[in-house]
């Protein structure tokens, strides 16, 4: 299908070799906007996050392939983008402490302002220990579009690749929800896709910054709304919070604690 590939499996055991997710712990899962993996202590920052907070899964947006991760994660990048003539393409990257057996890129159908850059998702299978697999969707929407038509139409592409799916399903990434219709179409394909928000109970997060008053108030743009959201379906929410420490990012990391139904 048009804007399909196969994604680029990363990390020194890609390909699905790693231990199977347990279903007898709860699942902690981190998404993240690296902000093009432009901060040079963002390797380090990303080993200090793995190491104080134990994710199971990083979703991580606008990232490179040659990213270093942390010790004993793997999984695939979905490229979206090249900045420049030369140079890694840019996209979204899933990868996980246990086995990532599947993968593959959905790239949008639409440029960002008709003319620039596609946005990537990423649809992975992790198999679990109980023998089912875990669907993770990794978003990066498409952005400065006002009446979200755009957003909708690449989340309608997505709905339609995962509704098929019976298995548990997580949704994660940078939706650049900064106003209520673009915050509509990702809330419509939660509904379809029967997903409920994980968020955290506290303001906070990274909201769209635009400091020109008359042009915030033309595209709507509203400052309580933040950009990265995760939803689930066969899990359950126990805690999600902002990770306000790790700033080699214009965004804020995104960590939700997730348990299997009993």
């Amino acid at each position: 299908m048009p804007g399909e590939a196969d994604a680029t499996p990363v990390g020194p055991q890609a390909g699905g070799a790693g231990p199977l997710l347990r279903t007898d712990e709860d699942l902690r899962v981190v998404s993240w906007n690296i902000h093009k993996a432009l901060d040079p202590g963002l390797a380090d920052e990303l080993g200090r996050l793995v190491e104080e907070r134990a994710p199971h899964v990083l979703a991580l947006q606008e990232a490179r392939p040659d990213l270093p991760l942390p010790a004993g994660f793997a999984g695939h990048h979905a490229a979206s983008f090249r900045r420049g003539l030369v140079g890694p393409e840019e996209g979204v990257m899933t990868v996980a402490r246990g086995a990532v057996r599947k993968a593959h890129r959905v790239r949008s159908s639409e440029r960002e302002l008709r003319l620039l850059t596609p946005k990537a998702a990423l649809i992975s299978q992790l198999p679990l220990s109980d023998g089912r697999e875990l669907c993770l969707v990794n978003v990066h929407g498409l952005n400065f579009d006002p009446t979200g038509r755009q957003l909708s139409r690449q989340l309608d592409d997505l709905r339609d690749r995962v509704a098929h799916l019976s298995g548990p399903v997580v949704v994660a990434g940078d939706f650049n929800t900064w106003n209520d219709r673009r915050m509509g179409a990702v809330q419509d394909l939660a509904h379809a896709l029967d997903l409920v928000e994980v968020a955290p109970d506290f303001p906070g997060g990274t909201k769209g910054r635009l400091p020109v008053r008359k042009a915030r108030e033309t595209l709507g743009l509203d400052p309580r709304l933040h950009l990265d959201r995760l939803f689930v379906r066969g899990l359950v929410p126990v805690h999600a919070a902002w990770m306000e420490p790790y700033r080699c990012s214009d965004h804020v990391p995104l960590i939700a604690h997730l348990s299997w139904p009993r």
